[in-house]
Parts: C-alpha cells; structure tokens; sequence
C-alpha cells in the first residue's frame, strides 16, 4: 500500500513517532501531508528550548523531561545548508532554520521550563527572525524563564513581548561583553516585565539609578560601575513594603562605603554582606541585601 493512501489518523501516529527533523521532512513528501499536519500537527512537551545564533551556524536544542536532549545544527555551505551532517543543495541556512523552527514552536504543547536565546558576537542578525515567528503565533509561547545573551537591548523587548503573561517568571539577562548598550526604558513599559517574579542580569551597568526599574520584583541581582547609598535605602524601602524579597548588587566603586558601614548592625568582618536596621513604629525591622565588590 502507498503511504499517501493510508488513513490519517495512521499517518499522524507515524509523525508523532518522528523527531522533529524527521517531521519536517514528513511534511515535504507532497501537499496533502502538509496540509494535514499544519492542521493537525504532532504535539511536543519540551520543557527547554535554547536558540543559538553564530555567523554561519544556527542550532535548536530540544530538551524534554526525562534527560532526552535533540540538537539540530543548521550549516552554511557555498552549495547550501549542512543539517546535522546531510546537505540541502541550493537552500539558504537561516531561512531553512527559520521555516523548521517555526515549524517544532508550533508542536509545542505545554509550559516550558527555558526559553535561551543566544547571539553571538559577529552572528548573522536572525534574532529578529526568531521574536518574527513568536510574533506569529496564535498563542504567544508560554515559558517560565526567559534567558538571553544579546549584544544590545533592544533585542529584549523583540522577545519579552511576544510571551504568556500568565507564565513568565524569571528574565535572565546576559552579555557576552561586560557591557553592552542597555536602556530599561525600551522595554520596563511591557505587562510581561511587570509581572515577572525576578530579574538576573550579569551586564554591567554605569551606576545604581538603574536600581528603580526593578523595585517592583520579588527577587533581583544585577552588576554596576558605581553604586551609591541614596540607590540602596531605595532598595530598603522597597523590602520594607513588601515587594522586594532579595537583592544582590555587585560592584565596582562605592565611595559612600565607610559612611554605608555606620548604618549597619553588623561585625565588620561579615562585610559586604549586611544588614540594614531600620526603625519601624515602635519595632525593629530587619532586612538584608548581598553587596559583592568586584574582585
């Protein structure tokens, strides 16, 4: 019996039992195939997905539950696009990408864990390609933690945008470089920022103002130039109101130090990390935030 004249639900229980390269090819046999899977299309449950993006290389790296891990390499040639070592003559690297990635997003079913994208320095500008076919979805991607190593910020809000708000919790912010260019205000305004529970960043900021755009979070650690103590009794109202839980900072200059220490009721081999002592009422509240100097 020719595969095209078998039923559908059998030709759909084949493509569930494919990989996700092997499902992009299934889809290539003829029009009906593709039809039937672009309306009913095998589901996947990855719990990461992780994008990267080099000048002539770009991979996905499905990761499920239960330790399975599927990686799938997409290579320039002069004759066309390296696929986990087989050839594609005449086809262009990120457009082939592009097409299969769009493709595995919409198998997935439930809420990842990790959604990482990764630019490399020098990489092909594909990164808007991608926040492009999560733009395009029906749905926007539902993940817990949204991790990015970028070379500028602007690439944040082309992602965070296109996410379930209802899911995100954690923003982990990278650079390859100690400093890249940066701008909260580009992307502070968007729902997802606002109700995500904690931001991690290890780009290096100029100094401590930056601390008012993430006041609002339950948890925060971020990296600066110059810290200054009026930016840190900011971060102390803030734990005193609840909203904050824990702040790190980790720094390099802080001449307000010796003045800082005055204000702390601890031994002062237990510095940088301290705790404040504040009067509330007529109780004491206590509150704490790890200050790491730069070494």
């Amino acid at each position: 019996m020719s595969l095209l004249k078998l039923p559908d639900d059998l030709l759909l229980e084949i493509s569930g039992n494919l990989n996700l390269r092997g499902i992009s090819n299934f889809r290539k046999v003829n029009p009906q195939l593709r039809s039937l899977l672009t309306a009913l299309p095998p589901t996947k449950n990855f719990s990461s997905i992780t994008v990267a993006i080099e000048q002539e290389v770009m991979t996905s790296i499905f990761e499920s539950k239960g330790a399975h891990h599927e990686a799938v390499a997409y290579i320039k040639r002069d004759d066309g696009c390296q696929v986990n070592g087989k050839l594609f003559p005449g086809q262009d690297f990120v457009d082939f990408y592009i097409r299969d990635l769009e493709i595995n997003l919409r198998y997935q079913k439930g809420v990842l864990d990790d959604f990482i994208v990764i630019q490399e320095d020098g990489a092909n500008d594909s990164a808007g390609k991608v926040s492009n076919i999560l733009e395009s979805r029906v749905r926007p991607l539902a993940t817990r933690s949204l991790l990015m190593q970028l070379t500028n910020s602007n690439q944040v809000s082309q992602f965070l945008s296109h996410l379930d708000v209802s899911s995100l919790e954690r923003i982990h912010i990278n650079g390859k470089e100690r400093y890249i260019p940066f701008r909260f205000e580009e992307f502070e305004h968007l729902e997802q920022w606002r109700a995500a529970k904690s931001f991690y960043s290890t780009v290096y900021h100029e100094n401590s103002q930056v601390f008012s755009h993430l006041l609002h979070f339950k948890k925060a650690e971020i990296s600066v130039d110059n810290l200054f103590m009026r930016d840190l009794l900011a971060v102390r109202d803030a734990i005193l109101s609840s909203r904050l839980t824990e702040f790190t900072v980790h720094y390099v200059n802080f001449a307000e130090e010796e003045e800082f220490k005055d204000l702390l009721e601890v031994e002062t081999d237990q510095w940088p990390r301290v705790h404040f002592k504040v009067r509330r009422s007529f109780s004491m509240t206590r509150m704490s935030i790890c200050l790491t100097p730069f070494q």
